[in-house]
C-alpha cells in the first residue's frame, strides 16, 4: 500500500500539523507501507526539503504563498498521479490542498481519510456551525472523504457540528502521537516550562500574571516560542518585576526544545480557547513532566487531573497560581504525577500504539473502495 499525506503547509516548517505529519511519514514508513507528501511551500523558508521522491510540490494559482490563494488543481492532479497512492490522507480540514486533494482524489479512483486537527470558538454547536458551514468550503469537500480522523472527542464533535449528523464518512478519534523514544525524562532542573506560539489564545499573558503571584522567588520560568504576543509579554515581565526569572528563548532547535522537556520542573498550558488537542502536553508527559492545563478542548481528555497533571480553569491566573505553587512546593508530588504522565505516554500517544490505528483507517478505506484504484 502506498499513502499520500497532504498538508498545505511545508512538513518541515513550524506548527504542530506539520510536526504530525512529519512524524506519521516516519511512522507508516518504519511499518513498511510506502508514503509520500503533497503540500505547498508554505512556511518553506527555512525549512529543508524531503527526498524528491517522497515528497510533491503544488504551486498556487498565483505567485503568492498564502493560504487563502488557492492551490493549482490542475497541480494537484498531477502530483497525485505521479504519486498514484492508494489511499489519500488530507491534513486539517480547513484549508485548500487537503480539501481539493479529497475531491481529486476520488476523481482518481483512489479513497481519502481527512483528520481534522482543529477546533473553534462554540465548537460544540450545530446551531452555530450549521449555519456557518455553508460559507466554508469544508462542507462541500469534506463529502469526498471516506473517513473522518479526529484528534480529539472534542475535534470528532465539531466534524459533527459542521457536517451534520447525515454526514456520511466514518468517524474515529485517534489523537496526535509523540514519540517516546526521542521524548524521555531527564534530571529535573530550576525553571517552569512553556512551549507554544506566542498568540493571545495561548495564555502566556495569564501564565507571567500567575508566575508574579507565586511565593518561590527562586524557580525561573522559560518561554518557548514566537508570536505577536512577544512585545506584550516582554513589557509584562518588566511590569511584573520578573527580570531576570522569565527567560524567552524564542523558538529554537528541536533537539534543544527536547532537553529543555527534560530538565523542567512542571510544563504549563495556560491556554484560553481552541485547543483541540495539545502536542505540548504529550511531549511534555513523554519526557515524564507533570502538565499543569486549562479545561480546554481536547487538554482536558489527555491530561488526567489529579493523576498527569492539573487541570484549572482558563485565563484564570489565581488558580494557576496556586497549582503551580502546589506542584513546585511538593517534589515528590511531581515525581508521582510525572511517572504517570510518562506511563500514559507510552500507553496511549506513543507513535507505535497511534500508527496502529491509523492503518487500520487506512486498511478498511482501501480494502472497501468501490471501483478502480490508481494504482494498477
Amino acid at each position: 500500500m502506498k499513502v499520500c499525506l497532504v498538508i498545505d503547509w511545508h512538513p518541515y516548517s513550524i506548527g504542530g500539523v506539520q510536526s504530525h505529519v512529519r512524524d506519521l511519514y516516519e511512522a507508516v514508513r518504519s511499518r513498511g507501507v510506502e508514503a509520500c507528501v503533497l503540500s505547498r511551500k508554505i512556511g518553506a523558508r527555512e525549512a529543508r526539503l524531503m527526498s524528491e521522491e517522497g515528497h510533491y510540490v503544488v504551486d498556487s494559482v498565483l505567485p503568492v504563498e498564502a493560504l487563502f490563494v488557492p492551490p493549482s488543481r490542475r497541480g494537484i492532479r498531477e502530483a497525485m498521479e505521479r504519486a498514484s497512492p492508494d489511499v489519500v490522507h488530507s491534513h486539517h480540514i480547513f484549508t485548500l490542498l487537503p480539501l481539493l486533494s479529497l475531491e481529486v482524489a476520488d476523481e482518481l479512483g483512489a479513497p481519502s481519510v481527512a483528520t481534522n486537527h482543529t477546533i473553534f470558538l462554540a465548537h460544540d454547536s450545530r446551531r452555530v456551525w450549521g449555519a456557518l458551514s455553508f460559507l466554508l468550503p469544508t462542507r462541500h469537500y469534506l463529502r469526498y472523504s471516506r473517513a473522518v480522523i479526529s484528534v480529539s472527542r472534542a475535534a470528532d464533535k465539531f466534524v459533527e457540528s459542521i457536517m451534520g449528523h447525515e454526514f456520511q464518512a466514518k468517524r474515529y478519534v485517534i489523537p496526535g502521537g509523540v514519540d517516546t523514544r526521542k521524548y524521555s525524562p531527564g534530571e529535573e532542573g530550576n525553571y517552569v516550562l512553556f512551549v507554544g506560539r506566542l498568540v493571545f489564545r495561548k495564555g502566556l499573558h495569564v501564565l507571567l500574571e500567575a508566575f508574579s503571584k507565586l511565593e518561590d522567588r527562586e524557580t525561573e520560568l522559560v518561554v518557548v516560542g514566537k508570536g505577536y504576543m512577544e512585545l506584550p509579554a516582554q513589557i509584562m515581565i518588566r511590569l511584573l518585576g520578573l527580570e531576570g526569572r522569565v527567560h524567552m528563548m524564542g523558538a529554537v532547535p528541536e533537539k534543544e526544545k527536547i532537553e529543555l522537556y527534560r530538565r523542567a520542573k512542571v510544563v504549563v498550558i495556560p491556554s484560553i480557547v481552541n485547543e483541540s488537542l495539545g502536542i505540548v502536553a504529550l511531549e511534555a508527559m513523554a519526557a515524564g513532566k507533570p502538565v499543569i492545563a486549562t479545561r480546554v478542548g481536547g487538554l482536558e481528555e489527555i491530561v488526567e487531573d489529579g493523576k498527569t497533571g492539573i487541570l484549572v480553569r482558563p485565563a484564570d491566573a489565581e488558580s494557576l497560581a496556586r497549582a503551580l505553587e502546589a506542584l513546585l512546593v511538593d517534589k515528590g508530588l511531581r515525581i508521582k504525577l510525572g511517572a504517570n504522565a510518562r506511563r500514559a505516554a507510552e500507553e496511549k500517544y506513543s507513535w507505535d500504539v497511534v500508527v496502529e490505528k491509523i492503518l487500520e483507517v487506512y486498511k478498511e478505506v482501501h480494502d472497501e473502495r468501490p471501483g478502480r484504484p490508481v494504482r494498477g
